[in-house]
């Protein structure tokens, strides 16, 4: 589920992802708003990396299992856009997860109701992610990761449109009411994604984002941040029914 906020200058927002159900890899991207201060829409960086990154998967599958990082690096290196972009890239291969992660998009994994594994936020500094572009990082910041799975498992990732307005028990109680209702991936995936809208465009919520920002000496915010929200759900089942 995508939700762009509302920006008549930039419709179609500045997140982009994939889902390659039959090669089992998947990906969100945000691209960094700070670049519209430059009259540079960061959107199509993200675009850009997302399309280069699906095509180096589909390429790289014919040959062996996907790997997350090198099919962002290739993504990265022929990306011609101007902007920055976080970005995530995951991939199962037989029971284990195969991550990247640059910045502050990233994924849970949720097992039996409780999130067991989170990924780490990668910034400068409060609100300032580490970024791909070619006037940013590079992909030497980027942080590998491995997770085995087992069937029942649930992987959520997105963009901080995500994040920074739902916390994790939050996130843990859409996803068991979501199971209980025996929602299907997307139904979920819209359900959490229409909550964080509500809490980002909210003046009273203590979000994630208005925790971090007192902490890092803006007293007294309180509420939402407006935000693209991204949010893909992913089930991991039995072998045998992939």
């Amino acid at each position: 589920m995508y939700i762009p906020k509302d920006d008549p200058e930039k419709p179609r927002g500045q997140d982009d992802h994939f889902i390659l159900p039959k090669l089992q890899a998947l990906g969100v991207a945000d691209g960094v708003g700070g670049w519209s201060k430059k009259g540079i829409d960061s959107g199509e960086y993200s675009r850009e990396l997302m399309k280069n990154t699906v095509k180096y998967i589909e390429q790289q599958s014919q040959v062996g299992p996907v790997d997350p990082k090198r099919a962002l690096h290739q993504a990265f290196a022929i990306a011609k856009a101007k902007g920055s972009s976080t970005a995530c890239i995951l991939a199962l291969h037989n029971d284990c997860l195969h991550a990247v992660n640059v910045g502050d998009s990233g994924f849970v994994h949720i097992r039996n109701g409780r999130i067991i594994y989170r990924s780490r936020i990668q910034q400068h500094e409060f609100n300032c992610p580490y970024q791909l572009g070619k006037e940013r990082n590079d992909l030497d910041v980027a942080e590998e990761i491995k997770r085995d799975v087992v069937p029942g498992d649930i992987i959520v990732a997105g963009t901080d449109g995500l994040f920074d307005n739902v916390h994790n028990e939050e996130l843990e109680q859409l996803v068991t009411e979501g199971e209980k209702n025996f929602d299907s991936s997307e139904i979920l995936a819209c359900k959490i994604a229409d909550f964080a809208l509500q809490q980002a465009e909210s003046s009273l919520a203590v979000t994630p984002f208005a925790v971090e920002s007192e902490k890092a000496g803006n007293i007294g915010w309180i509420g939402g941040k407006n935000d693209d929200i991204t949010v893909i759900v992913a089930r991991v089942f039995p072998a045998q029914w992939v």
